[in-house]
């Protein structure tokens, strides 16, 4: 490309990114033409403020994450007594709660926090259960299909399909699971 055809260019993608900053176009015209005139290397699709919120939804979902596998660590793998490991898990859905509040505020997804709450919630009752019970089938299997019906309840309520379809699933399994 000869020097002065490139400096053609700079031009038209600066007056087109100025065109976009006074609001003189639509968005999406403009990073239309952005990209059409900077071979999609100069223009970002995506502006700091979606950038910065895809950071935090990452750390969200890694957060989670470590949440979950601390929670399946205290229950499975550690001598604590039934009670410290319910307050445990209590404390964990508490401060994925309070983190979904943070992040709802600043409209990130709350999907990772959500199903991690649920999962903890799900491996406490069975614990609970378990050490109530004496791990009665029945009451384990009572305990999960609460669980699935409240994802459905919640996932229906909250428009959230994962939840409704977790559930169903959930539910689809356990009634195979005691029929064989």
């Amino acid at each position: 490309m000869s020097k002065s055809k490139h400096g053609r260019q700079a031009v038209i993608i600066n007056e087109i990114k100025f065109w976009k900053r006074n609001k003189m176009l639509p968005d999406h015209y403009c990073d239309y033409l952005l990209a059409l005139y900077s071979n999609g290397e100069e223009h970002s699709s995506k502006p700091p403020i979606i950038k910065n919120k895809m950071n935090m939804m990452y750390m969200n979902i890694l957060f989670s994450l470590v949440v979950m596998s601390v929670s399946l660590f205290v229950t499975y793998f550690t001598e604590l007594s039934v009670v410290l490991q319910t307050a445990i898990l209590t404390g964990f859905v508490v401060l994925l709660f309070g983190m979904g509040i943070y992040y709802s505020k600043k409209k990130v997804s709350l999907a990772a926090i959500l199903i991690s709450s649920a999962f903890i919630i799900l491996l406490g009752s069975i614990d609970i259960t378990e050490e109530i019970v004496g791990g009665s089938p029945l009451s384990t299997y009572a305990v999960l299909f609460s669980n699935c019906f409240l994802w459905i309840v919640l996932g229906l309520g909250y428009r959230r399909i994962y939840f409704t379809l977790s559930g169903g699933i959930g539910s689809l399994v356990l009634i195979i699971s005691i029929l064989l």
